[in-house]
């Protein structure tokens, strides 16, 4: 499931760079920004690879945690640059809702790499539930003890929409600020 989004990702954009007229030039911004999408999730599919091979580390609770500085906001668009392409070919719109001033300023600290996971499985997730027409929103706040929670809400039908989004938040609640 992991490896599935960002290769759906890079198969999009690859499948939009294959369609351009061939005197497309390489600063045009969708190539630009197909290339950077696609560049997000060879690395994303690089670690998780690497977290892959090292599964004995994980099944038996020695996984290390890479603590590193962070922007919330960086986080967020990271994931909406990976799908924006998925989404905008299913015909979903994905947004982001701005970070409030403070949160959007503050540096806070987190495994980035396992944080980025997360977020971006909710929002893999709600593209894949969500019908043509609908919206897929990416949205962070604080939460309890100043955390972050990364927020991904969809227009699923069938689905809690609450229970839902419960699910999401606490699954990427894991940032604290920095000191």
């Amino acid at each position: 499931h992991d490896l599935r989004s960002p290769l759906l990702s890079v198969a999009n954009a690859v499948a939009i760079l294959m369609d351009m007229m061939p005197e497309t030039r390489v600063d045009d911004s969708i190539v630009v920004e197909c290339l950077r999408a696609m560049a997000t999730c060879s690395q994303l599919m690089q670690h998780i690879v690497s977290d892959m091979l090292d599964f004995e580390r994980i099944d038996s609770g020695r996984l290390v945690l890479v603590p590193a500085a962070m922007r919330v906001s960086q986080l967020l668009q990271a994931a909406a640059d990976t799908f924006n392409g998925l989404a905008t070919a299913k015909g979903i719109t994905l947004r982001i809702v701005p970070l409030l001033p403070d949160l959007d300023c503050a540096i806070y600290i987190g495994d980035v790499r396992r944080l980025q996971q997360c977020v971006n499985n909710g929002v893999s997730n709600s593209i894949k539930f969500t019908e043509v027409g609908g919206t897929v929103t990416i949205r962070g706040r604080c939460g309890n003890d100043a955390q972050v929670q990364a927020v991904v809400a969809a227009t699923v039908v069938g689905c809690d929409t609450a229970a839902a989004m419960a699910a999401a938040t606490a699954t990427a609640t894991a940032a604290v600020p920095r000191a």
